[in-house]
């Protein structure tokens, strides 16, 4: 599994099972990528959070697509300098843009990371950082926004 055009594949079915969850609300398709222990960690925004375990994870996913992503007109995910390393880890730059009806938008890079481990995805790591000028702009815009945009994966 750890050649770099194995955890490429696996990776990219997960993106690709992801995305298509956004789009039909149909989450359970998910599970069958991560492993029972998965661990989901974001830093640097407001909506930091550790979700441990498959469910907690994909609830996680639900809440935050259903509360925020779906809010818009438009969602863009763009992955930007996908590294492998030699142990199976996927990392990149993520480039999200979502833009409302009225032409508003917001967009910001954050970095992602993924560990698999028998073939499932068992680490999940998103990190904003919060010294860059577009995550500065992006979070006083969803501070601006109010209750109505919640990216939380969490209550």
């Amino acid at each position: 599994m750890h050649t770099p055009e194995a955890v490429y594949t696996a990776w990219s079915h997960w993106i690709a099972a992801f995305d298509q969850s956004v789009i039909d609300d149909q989450w359970d398709r998910l599970a069958d990528y991560l492993s029972e222990d998965v661990v989901y960690r974001v830093t640097g925004a407001p909506f930091d959070c550790q979700l441990r375990g498959r469910d907690a994870v994909i609830a996680g996913f639900a809440r935050s697509v259903r509360n925020f992503d779906r809010r818009f007109a438009q969602r863009e995910w763009s992955p930007i300098g996908i590294r492998i390393d030699s142990s199976g880890y996927v990392r990149c730059h993520i480039h999200s843009a979502y833009h409302l009806a009225d032409g508003q938008a917001i967009a910001f890079e954050a970095t992602g990371h993924w560990g698999f481990r028998d073939g499932r995805i068992d680490l999940m790591l998103d990190f904003y950082d919060s010294g860059h000028y577009d995550v500065q702009q992006a979070l006083a815009a969803l501070q601006q926004m109010g209750d109505a945009f919640d990216p939380r994966y969490t209550d």
